[in-house]
C-alpha cells in the first residue's frame, strides 16, 4: 500500500474513514458548546458580584480618632471614611452613646464629627450615622464605629513620718495610679526622696521640690524614670508653687529670697524650666522690657505654653515664656479662681463678683453662679464653677468651741435643677482639706483627712493618714481612693 504524503505531512482528507470524521466533528461541537456554558456563567457571576458591589448603598470603610487628644482638649475630630462619596449629613442622623455635643460636615466620602466638649475617660464611644446617601448609587446605608477612650495617670504625695523625723524616717513617696483601674489596683512609686515638699508631672518628667534637714529647698527632675537631676536655682532661695503644663512640657515655680552670682536677690520671682532642653537652667519670666515680674499668683493655661500671672499690684498678665512678644495685660483683679474646664476662660473673683476673662478675646463677662442649699451654719470653703453656671463647693461643720474645730465636711452640686450631695467622707469624724475637678470635668480629686490625723510639719501642710479619693460628678460614685494628697490636677 502506497505510503505517499502530501507536502507538509498531512494525510489528505479523502483518505480518512468518515466515521472517524464525523466522530471529531461531534466532540470538537461538544467542547464549544461546553465552552460557551462555562463563559456565559463566569460572565453571570461576575456581573452579579459586580452589581452586588455598586447597587448598595455606603458603609464603613475606616475611621480616624486622636483617641490621647479627645481626653485633653475639646474640638477633637472623628472621621468616618465611607467606602463610596456620600451626600450631605445633618445632626439629626448622628447619633453618640454616651450623649456628648458634637458638630457635624460631610465632604466627598468622609463625615466629620468635631466634638465640642472633652471626652471622658476610660469610656466605650458608639457613633451611629443613619440615612447616609450614596451619590453613585441613589442608595442608603448606614455607617457604625465605636472606640474606647485611654485611661489617664493620676498622682498623689505620700509623706511619711513628718517633717521633723530623725535618721530613721521614711521616704516621701509621689505615687502613680490609674483612674477607672478598679479600687484594688496598686499604686507605683513614681519619685521618692526623704522629704518632698511638692511635685509636678508631665507625660514624659515629674519634677519635685525637695528639703534637707534644715529645709533649704531643691527642684529635682526625672526625665523618663532616669536619675533626678538638680535644677539650678538662685541660692538660698525658697521654692515655691510648683506647676505643669502637661501640653507643653514644662515646669513652672516661683523663687524668694534668694541671690544669684550678680548679688541680685529675687522676689516671687517666677522661672520656667523646659526639661527636654539643652540647656539644664531655669529661665526667669519677666515682665514689660524685660524687668523683673514678682506674682503673688500664676497659672498654666491649659494646652498651651502661656501663663497667667498676678503681679503683687493685683494686675493680671497673660505671657508665653517661648515667645519674644510682650506680656498681655488682663486688668486688675482680686484673685484668680482657675479656669472652666474645657475653655480658655479664666475665673477671676473682686469684691463685685465673680467674672470670667475670655484669654482669646480679652472680653470680661460675669460668671452666673448657682448657690448650693445648704444649712447656714455650714461654712464655706473651696468652690468651684463649671459651664452653665454650675456650683461644687466644700462646705464644712465647724465648732471654734472644739480643739479640732472642723467636725465634717461634705461637697455639694448646684444647677438650675437644684442641689445634691457629691461628696462626704464615709469615716466618723473625717473632714475634707480640698478639692478639684479634673481636666476634662468628669471627676473630683477630693483630700480627706482622717478624725485622730496630725500636721506633718512642712512650710506646705499635709495630715498624716489621708487619702484622695476619685469622684464621678454625674452621679457622685466614688471610684476609687488613694494613699496622700496634693493630687496633681489641682496644682
Amino acid at each position: 500500500m502506497s505510503t505517499d504524503r502530501v507536502p507538509g505531512g498531512r494525510i489528505p482528507d479523502e483518505r480518512i474513514p468518515a466515521e472517524h470524521s464525523r466522530a471529531g466533528q461531534r466532540a470538537l461541537k461538544r467542547f464549544r458548546r461546553t465552552s460557551l456554558v462555562t463563559f456565559l456563567v463566569l460572565a453571570l457571576v461576575a456581573g452579579g458580584l459586580g452589581a452586588a458591589a455598586v447597587l448598595r448603598g455606603p458603609a464603613l470603610g475606616s475611621a480616624s480618632i486622636n483617641l490621647g487628644a479627645s481626653i485633653a482638649r475639646d474640638g477633637q475630630k472623628l472621621v468616618l471614611h465611607a467606602d463610596q462619596a456620600i451626600g450631605p449629613v445633618d445632626q439629626g442622623q448622628v447619633e453618640v452613646e454616651p450623649a456628648t455635643p458634637f458638630s457635624v460636615e460631610a465632604s466627598g466620602a468622609d463625615v466629620t464629627l468635631t466634638f465640642t466638649g472633652i471626652l471622658d475617660y476610660a469610656t466605650e464611644y458608639h457613633v451611629t450615622v443613619t440615612g447616609v446617601d450614596g451619590t453613585a448609587t441613589g442608595l442608603t446605608g448606614r455607617l457604625d464605629y465605636s472606640f474606647r477612650t485611654p485611661d489617664v495617670q493620676v498622682y498623689s504625695l505620700l509623706r511619711r513620718g513628718g517633717a521633723d523625723a530623725g535618721a530613721g524616717k521614711p521616704t516621701d513617696q509621689v505615687l502613680r495610679s490609674t483612674l477607672a483601674a478598679g479600687a484594688d489596683s496598686s499604686s507605683q512609686v513614681a519619685f521618692e526622696a526623704p522629704r518632698i515638699q511638692q511635685y509636678a508631672a508631665t507625660d514624659t518628667a515629674l519634677a519635685a521640690i525637695t528639703l534637707d534637714e534644715a529645709g533649704t529647698s531643691t527642684l529635682q527632675v526625672s526625665v523618663d524614670g532616669a536619675a533626678p537631676a538638680t535644677v539650678y536655682t538662685p541660692a538660698g532661695g525658697r521654692i515655691q508653687n510648683l506647676s505643669a503644663s502637661t501640653s507643653a512640657h514644662l515646669f513652672g515655680f516661683t523663687v524668694n529670697g534668694g541671690t544669684d552670682a550678680t548679688g541680685r536677690s529675687y522676689q516671687n520671682a517666677l522661672f520656667v524650666f523646659d526639661p527636654l532642653g539643652t540647656s539644664g537652667r531655669a529661665e526667669e519670666v519677666t515682665g514689660f522690657d524685660g524687668a523683673p515680674l514678682r506674682v503673688v499668683d500664676w497659672a498654666f493655661v491649659p494646652g498651651t505654653s502661656s501663663i497667667v500671672a498676678q503681679g503683687t499690684d493685683q494686675q493680671l498678665y497673660l505671657l508665653d515664656p517661648l515667645s519674644v512678644n510682650q506680656p498681655a495685660p488682663l486688668g486688675r483683679h482680686t484673685e484668680m479662681r482657675g479656669f472652666l474646664p474645657g475653655e480658655l476662660k479664666l475665673i477671676v473673683a473682686d469684691s463685685a463678683g465673680t467674672s470670667t476673662i475670655d484669654l482669646t478675646t480679652g472680653a470680661v463677662e460675669p460668671l452666673v453662679q448657682t448657690a448650693p442649699q445648704v444649712d447656714p451654719a455650714f461654712y464655706p470653703g473651696t468652690i468651684v464653677t463649671l459651664q452653665n453656671g454650675v456650683t461644687i463647693r466644700q462646705y464644712d461643720e465647724v465648732d471654734y468651741s472644739s480643739a479640732s474645730p472642723v467636725l465634717g465636711s461634705v461637697i455639694l452640686y448646684a444647677d438650675s435643677a437644684g442641689t445634691r450631695e457629691l461628696f462626704r467622707p464615709a469615716a466618723e469624724g473625717a473632714r475634707v482639706r480640698g478639692f478639684c475637678v479634673s481636666p476634662n470635668g468628669q471627676y473630683l480629686a477630693v483630700e480627706t483627712i482622717a478624725a485622730d490625723s496630725v500636721s506633718d510639719g512642712y512650710a506646705l501642710p499635709g495630715y498624716s493618714d489621708m487619702t484622695t479619693w476619685f469622684v464621678r460628678i454625674a452621679d457622685g460614685v466614688t471610684t476609687r481612693g488613694v494613699p496622700g494628697f496634693l493630687p496633681d490636677w489641682c496644682q
